[in-house]
């Protein structure tokens, strides 16, 4: 989540859709709140950085909107611009498993780096009950929908129009900034990784997501009424 009271929006940060860029170019206008479940650590403990302020960062970075509803003051929650960005969930998995792979740090990169095949990687994202850490989701819905699958954004923009999604929002706000590309995973075409198999394990597990969001196999819904400004807002 980044919010800025200057502006009066609030951005939620879906894993591996581009938040780190989006991060990057929102930065002049954004403040870190002075509490999110805990007051907000120092930064530095005698003059090193403090491990406690890493961890409430990280909790920050992919804070469920129902949980960011729950702790701003309804004002702020309610009149506050809200807006996020998804992903074909094919290649949201692609995409996911080529992030771990790349990270040598990242806390499951030698378990997924020993798994031989892509259809090894699904079964254990889908039989593993939080296989991202730092607060990532297991589906993009948990991200920016209540528990009842209620959306919680005014805008939703698709990862495949990136730009054009991004340049929207930024029109809406008023804000002048451009977006950069950072934290890239380099991989082939997402449809190169699937058989028959795959593609249906994703279509099933992913079902909410694929509907919620309008996505097939190797497109989109370009009219679907959940992307673009939501009936909350008008644009």
């Amino acid at each position: 989540m980044l919010i800025s009271h200057s502006h009066k929006f609030i951005f939620f940060h879906v894993t591996k859709v581009a938040g780190i860029s989006i991060g990057n170019a929102l930065a002049p206008y954004i403040e870190e709140p002075t509490h999110f479940r805990v007051a907000r650590p120092s930064a530095e403990v005698n003059g090193k950085p403090n491990p406690m302020y890493e961890m409430w960062k990280a909790a920050l970075l992919h804070a469920k909107a129902k949980d960011v509803q729950k702790e701003l003051d309804p004002e702020v929650f309610d009149n506050y611009f809200k807006f996020a960005f998804v992903r074909n969930p094919w290649d949201w998995q692609v995409s996911m498993r080529h992030f771990i792979l790349k990270e040598t740090t990242h806390i499951h990169h030698e378990r997924i780096k020993a798994m031989e095949t892509f259809e090894e990687y699904l079964n254990w994202v889908i039989t593993t009950k939080r296989p991202y850490p730092k607060g990532g989701t297991k589906f993009q819905t948990e991200a920016i929908a209540d528990d009842e699958g209620n959306l919680l954004v005014d805008y939703l923009g698709r990862f495949e129009d990136l730009a054009t999604g991004f340049n929207q929002a930024c029109q809406h706000l008023n804000l002048d900034t451009s977006l950069p590309h950072l934290n890239k995973s380099r991989h082939s075409d997402y449809r190169d990784y699937y058989d028959k198999t795959t593609k249906q394990m994703v279509a099933e597990y992913f079902k909410q997501d694929i509907e919620l969001f309008g996505y097939q196999f190797d497109s989109y819904d370009e009219s679907h009424p959940n992307i673009g400004f939501l009936d909350t807002i008008a644009a």
